[in-house]
């Protein structure tokens, strides 16, 4: 009797949870759904000293483009000193109910100098007291579809616009300004729709089309651009690529950026230093290709200490003008070419442990169209602003440098040099001080322009930096930078600088401290 009382109890003991939440019968904890709703923000400021400084009042809130150009932006005795805040957020929703196959982004951006205005309207202000600034620009919103195992994606809307294979909006900035064409060519965003996907294994491919331009939509005046993008993984270290983009311009000068206009002979072309040319009537209409090929070796120091990348491109095509009665004439035919090369080697543990050398040249021109034939290499700087934002070169202000928020000008603005072509060349030596804590560099940049402007000479100057970075935590970054360029005689001429000045301007220099956040 007693024997069975006991296996009773036993029986009851294994069917009830006891205290130690143990149980006969196992629980599995569901695994957390990922979120529909994501945010990444990045919040950027800073404090900077300089004589660099625009001469006309109404130019003190946003500036881009070349220096000594006309932005007005020249040397000085005094020096210039000012703080900067750019917050960019970012929105990301995917919904479960569609499984992945749809994601929506949209990107914003809130830039304003310290005091500078409030209570109005209008983008790159709102520092003032009681600020009330209705700023805020859209940079991005597009919808990204993938049906679900499907190698490729479509991607529609306004969108990021790289001169890359890569789709951005799963690579960061970084990588497009250190593989391809660095950006140099087409960095910016625009409307349209591109398609990427993996060919095999190896090789992906990328297929664009963007509308640059919509004028009057019944007629034809527009400007578009269509990209071809193909790169293959030859060997796991080794990757080549080849590229066709084709734009199509019969915005016949109409459209662009305030009074500036857009095009091959629009005052935005000359203002971001790219090439202008000058035709016997206003309008005229391009057909412009570009065709190239670039190669890497070890890109980002995947396996090993070498890291070895280059490219080559050709711009051609016809620039035809239009009479009174718009008939279209040719003028002109167009072929200009561009390289970039550059080897880096690890010596340290870490990738900032390394020294760096890059080479850019680019064709020059020293009559324009006027003898029919356009060899000055051809960007996006001429329909936009900024759109070829070349970066990889690590200089402050002899090429341009990324880490501005209302001020962004350089020496050498656009790599065609206003048509001049430029031979260019860049040392830097970096090191952790404390590994992945404190960040040294030390930096050189040297050009001369290919073709010499009329009572100037080819050397454009030399550039030295400095710049450390600290590492607060993970992904907050507190940095000071430093750089000095020494002019050289291509300055000498009255026409590189704005109003023609005589004489050559004074050397510039900057200073600044920044504080970068980049937010999950």
């Amino acid at each position: 009797m007693k024997l069975k009382l006991l296996l009773f109890f036993l029986l009851i003991l294994m069917s009830v949870p006891n205290n130690f939440g143990q149980s006969a019968e196992i629980k599995r904890i569901p695994d957390a759904k990922t979120p529909e709703f994501k945010f990444i923000g990045y919040w950027y400021t800073r404090g900077t000293a300089s004589n660099i400084a625009p001469t006309n009042d109404l130019l003190r809130g946003q500036i881009i483009g070349r220096l000594f150009g006309p932005n007005t932006t020249n040397t000085h005795a005094k020096t210039s000193s000012y703080f900067e805040q750019r917050f960019v957020p970012m929105f990301i929703y995917s919904p479960q109910i569609l499984d992945g196959t749809a994601t929506f982004r949209s990107l914003f951006k809130i830039d304003m100098t310290w005091g500078d205005a409030a209570y109005g309207v209008g983008g790159n202000n709102g520092g003032g007291i009681n600020a009330g600034q209705v700023n805020l620009q859209t940079l991005l919103a597009n919808v990204d579809i993938k049906p679900k195992g499907s190698s490729w994606n479509v991607v529609l809307g306004l969108q990021r616009m790289f001169d890359n294979v890569r789709d951005p909006n799963q690579n960061a900035v970084g990588t497009f300004q250190n593989s391809s064409y660095k950006l140099s060519y087409w960095g910016t965003q625009g409307v349209g729709i591109s398609l990427f996907g993996n060919i095999n294994e190896t090789t992906t491919a990328r297929l664009g089309y963007f509308q640059l331009y919509e004028n009057i939509i019944q007629e034809n005046d527009d400007v578009t651009l269509w990209m071809l993008d193909v790169e293959s993984k030859i060997h796991p270290l080794v990757e080549v690529g080849a590229d066709v983009w084709f734009l199509w311009d019969r915005g016949k000068s109409s459209g662009g950026i305030s009074v500036l206009g857009q095009g091959l002979n629009s005052g935005l072309a000359q203002y971001n230093g790219a090439v202008r040319l000058s035709f016997p009537t206003n309008k005229y209409e391009a057909d412009i290709l570009w065709i190239g090929g670039h190669a890497a070796y070890n890109r980002e120091f995947l396996s090993g200490r070498w890291w070895i990348d280059g490219y080559a491109i050709a711009n051609l095509g016809t620039i035809d003008t239009l009479s009174d009665q718009s008939t279209p004439g040719k003028y002109a035919d167009i072929l200009g070419v561009a390289a970039n090369a550059s080897v880096s080697y690890k010596y340290g543990m870490t990738a900032n442990d390394k020294i760096s050398l890059e080479t850019q040249f680019t064709t020059g021109d020293d009559n324009g169209a006027n003898d029919k034939k356009v060899s000055s290499v051809i960007t996006g700087n001429i329909w936009g602003s900024p759109t070829g934002i070349y970066s990889s070169h690590k200089a402050l202000l002899l090429f341009p440098d990324p880490q501005v928020v209302n001020r962004y000008y350089s020496a050498v603005h656009d790599i065609s040099n206003m048509g001049f072509g430029v031979t260019a060349g860049f040392l830097s030596v970096s090191k952790d001080l404390i590994p992945n804590k404190l960040s040294g560099k030390l930096g050189l940049a040297t050009a001369l322009s290919n073709v010499a402007p009329k009572d100037g000479g080819s050397y454009m100057g030399t550039e030295v930096n400095v710049e450390f970075k600290y590492n607060i935590k993970v992904f907050l970054t507190l940095g000071i930078s430093a750089g000095y360029l020494k002019l050289g005689d291509f300055y000498n001429a009255p026409s590189v600088k704005y109003d023609n000045v005589t004489g050559k301007p004074k050397d510039p220099f900057v200073i600044f401290t920044s504080l970068s956040w980049l937010m999950f």
